[in-house]
């Protein structure tokens, strides 16, 4: 079995350069996800005023997550990788055990323009700082006809990845990302397992909009559905719900309660504890007729469309993440303190901490432009389990 004989250990953002890409145009942009040890950040905060990119690269990071879902894209799904000037190279340390052997590699997800693997180069001195020994490359270029062509599966000449018209120093390949994509594509679509505590250890990126309101449910026929996207894929996005029942997070918990598998339960109490705590209200769970998720409030029911703005934003948070996240999961958060008071911003921003404690392959990396949650982050005090990094967008940078 492709679990047993191959495992991805760590799947850890190092360094994110990119450039033509949004408001960073003139010249090279680069965020560090490595804290002063330069070990990988696992809860990353990223600030600026509104316009200033911060969606823009939370969007591009996914993209270039999508690349493993596409075996012959005609498109990158980014509009400054498909049809502009943009390039970018998102630097990962991975580390495989494969045949009970392990091996740590920096890969590096490529697309765009002008052989992006330039923006971010890696020798074999660099290599060493990091622990890795060698360097592997996987994405898509753009050539000048529009056509993509694959980086970093199968040799071309000299060992060099296929699809490079350069030596690049220190590179090289051995099926190192063709053993990744094979075993991520074998393992798409398979059901999760567990609330909070999968077992499966291929890397996923789970991207929430800064629009995550739950609308009421318009549909009139309800019934226990499979939600969609249910199985593991290298990229969930999460955004404002649709008002289908399908869709809809009604759905979702109904769906764990028809599993009886103990995640309902689960799920409940982690709402009830990071949502509610301090509060009146509470969620109940699901009722039969019609078939939807009950808040009780001062002993009144009532749906999740009317909560705050606020706790329907954690909500889709905790709930998504809960179902979706493996071993390995790159949790992007835009606009973590959006809709919520300043008490709730910190009470929050406490529990992703605790979060990325709790679960060691966790990846945290959220954006805001409310600079109080400065102090309340505590970029450069120690915190066990935590390893913190961020980065502040200033003027100037178009």
């Amino acid at each position: 079995m492709i679990a047993a004989n191959f495992q991805v250990l760590d799947f850890r953002p190092l360094f994110l350069t990119v450039e033509g890409i949004g408001p960073f145009q003139q010249q090279p942009f680069q965020l560090d996800f490595t804290d002063a040890d330069d070990e990988p950040c696992n809860v990353y905060l990223l600030l600026s005023k509104n316009g200033m990119g911060k969606t823009t690269l939370l969007d591009l990071m996914a993209s270039l997550m999508g690349m493993f879902e596409q075996r012959v894209p005609e498109s990158i799904g980014f509009e400054d990788l498909d049809s502009g000037a943009g390039r970018a190279q998102w630097d990962f340390l991975v580390r495989v055990r494969k045949d009970g052997e392990e091996t740590t590699r920096i890969l590096s997800l490529v697309a765009g323009r002008d052989e992006p693997w330039g923006l971010n180069p890696w020798g074999e001195s660099r290599l060493a700082r990091y622990g890795a020994q060698a360097h592997s490359l996987f994405g898509f270029i753009r050539q000048a006809s529009g056509r993509l062509s694959r980086v970093g599966e199968g040799s071309g000449s000299g060992g060099q990845p296929r699809g490079l018209s350069m030596v690049v120093d220190g590179l090289v390949d051995d099926d190192f990302v063709a053993d990744i994509l094979a075993a991520m594509h074998a393992h798409q679509n398979q059901a999760p397992d567990a609330f909070e505590d999968a077992p499966l250890t291929m890397p996923t990126l789970l991207l929430f909009s800064a629009y995550r309101d739950i609308p009421r449910v318009q549909d009139s026929q309800r019934g226990v559905i499979q939600p969609p996207s249910w199985g593991y894929r290298p990229v969930h996005r999460f955004g404002t719900e649709s008002q289908g029942w399908q869709d809809s997070l009604d759905n979702l918990l109904v769906w764990l309660k028809w599993l009886d598998d103990g995640r309902y339960e689960q799920a409940i109490k982690v709402i009830n504890e990071r949502v509610f705590v301090e509060s009146p209200k509470f969620l109940k769970g699901v009722r039969k007729q019609p078939p939807e998720a009950m808040v009780v409030s001062g002993g009144n029911p009532h749906r999740l469309d009317r909560l705050s703005s606020g706790e329907k934003s954690l909500i889709q948070l905790y709930l998504r993440v809960g179902v979706h996240m493996t071993r390995n999961t790159l949790l992007l958060v835009d606009e973590l303190d959006i809709h919520l008071h300043s008490i709730w911003q910190h009470r929050t921003l406490s529990f992703f901490k605790q979060l990325a404690v709790d679960h060691p392959g966790l990846t945290i990396i959220t954006s805001t432009h409310a600079r109080e949650l400065i102090p309340a982050f505590g970029h450069d005090i120690p915190e066990p389990g935590l390893r913190k990094g961020g980065h502040i967008i200033e003027e100037g940078v178009a």
